[in-house]
């Protein structure tokens, strides 16, 4: 039985894809503020601000998937928001790469998350690859940089193999972003936000948990790969199709965008912009998708 280490078990994909894991035979760790080997998954201790971790959860690891990081949508980016933001994603990565450099038995595959914000904070047509560079040097994207080469380091520097999956907003029933979403809809507010033009990547959460799981077991898999649905929608038919999965009327009168920037500050970017994303590589490595379309997706979650 392989043992997968998992750094971000608490928030949703961590959950889901540890669940996942279980059920297709794998034992579970996480890496959490507590000690807690009693509870459903064993909780070995780590706190990157005092550089500490439990190398035990370490040795016996076969794969490392790290999904921790701070919430980037729950709070304005204030100075110290955006160094919680960088320094939990960037610092953790290479406390475990510092840990695993001495330990004895390295693990077969250090898996990261990543986000499509990579790409920028932009609207246009140009459909992203893994192959292109940022069309905007925003935060976001220098974040994601900062994150990526943390993680590349297991590969360049311990011969690891290293996958990166940059994850679009995921949609699901337990996603505190997606619920907060159906609130107008709920209303019969639905709107489109800002322009409605922006393209909206997105992926269901199934989908997601089980691009880990393929990663974890196809060997041939390495570097980037676009963590996307195939199906490109904008923000308005976005709306537009959770309104009619939802029974619920939609309005063209868009909330503006100002509105959205006096509540958000300079994290309302990440929803008034946005380009299209690929999925072709990760469908080249035969991945198949069971929600291809926003409305069987938007229809699951709402379950």
């Amino acid at each position: 039985m392989k043992t997968i280490l998992v750094t971000g078990g608490s928030g949703i994909i961590g959950r889901r894809l540890s669940e996942m894991l279980r059920e297709n035979g794998y034992k579970v760790l996480w890496l959490s503020r507590e000690r807690h080997l009693n509870g459903d998954y064993p909780r070995y201790r780590w706190n990157y601000h005092k550089q500490e971790i439990e190398k035990e959860a370490l040795e016996q690891a076969d794969f490392i998937i790290h999904l921790a990081g701070s919430n980037l949508g729950d709070d304005k980016w204030t100075r110290r928001k955006k160094q919680e933001i960088v320094e939990s994603r960037v610092q953790t990565a290479t406390l475990l790469l510092e840990t695993v450099r001495n330990l004895t038995k390295k693990p077969e595959a250090f898996i990261s998350a990543s986000a499509i914000g990579f790409y920028g904070m932009y609207t246009s047509d140009k459909i992203f690859t893994e192959d292109d560079y940022p069309a905007r040097n925003d935060f976001l994207s220098r974040t994601c940089k900062k994150w990526e080469a943390a993680a590349r380091a297991f590969h360049e520097q311990l011969g690891i193999r290293t996958v990166l999956l940059r994850t679009a907003f995921v949609l699901s029933e337990k996603s505190e972003a997606f619920k907060k979403m159906q609130i107008p809809v709920t209303f019969g507010l639905a709107a489109p936000l800002g322009s409605g033009k922006q393209y909206m990547p997105w992926i269901h959460l199934d989908d997601l948990c089980r691009m880990y799981l393929k990663v974890i077991e196809d060997t041939t898999m390495h570097g980037v790969y676009n963590a996307v649905s195939p199906e490109s929608v904008t923000n308005a038919l976005f709306m537009k199709t959770m309104a009619k999965e939802m029974n619920r009327p939609f309005f063209f009168p868009k909330i503006p965008a100002f509105m959205l920037r006096l509540i958000m500050g300079e994290a309302a970017e990440m929803v008034l912009e946005g380009s299209r994303v690929s999925s072709k590589k990760i469908e080249d490595a035969d991945f198949q998708f069971i929600y291809p379309t926003l409305s069987d997706a938007i229809r699951a979650s709402l379950k």
